[in-house]
């Protein structure tokens, strides 16, 4: 997936007794150049795209949704996540991490696949 450079602070906070979001902490969208294209273009046209929301993260062919905070460290969290890949039945669990490595910016890091960022806001 294409990289682009950015540099963004953010945490992601738990909402109690619900799925984990990140809503009033992590406000609006935030993307690579292609995810936060796409959101402003209302539409995915590349293979590139990544995004990174409240409630979630998505691909040009896959998504994730935040279900349960399972742990928080300075700089990270770790979040139960519902997935789904374009071609594939059913959703899988999966534990999502989602980094800020400061000038480096936020990573989004799915098992098995490759980590995704740095990500920046799309506003």
């Amino acid at each position: 997936m294409a990289r682009s450079a950015a540099l963004i602070s953010m945490v992601l906070a738990a909402v109690a007794g619900g799925p984990a979001t990140a809503a009033g902490v992590l406000a609006g969208s935030w993307g690579n150049d292609v995810g936060c294209a796409g959101v402003k273009a209302g539409y995915q046209d590349s293979d590139a795209y990544v995004l990174l929301t409240a409630e979630g993260t998505e691909t040009y062919g896959s998504g994730c949704r935040f279900e349960q905070q399972l742990t928080s460290a300075p700089g990270t969290q770790s979040l139960r996540s519902t997935c789904s890949a374009e071609g594939e039945a059913g959703t899988t669990i999966e534990t999502i991490l989602v980094t800020n490595k400061g000038g480096d910016g936020v990573f989004v890091t799915i098992p098995g696949l490759e980590e995704m960022g740095p990500l920046q806001s799309c506003s």
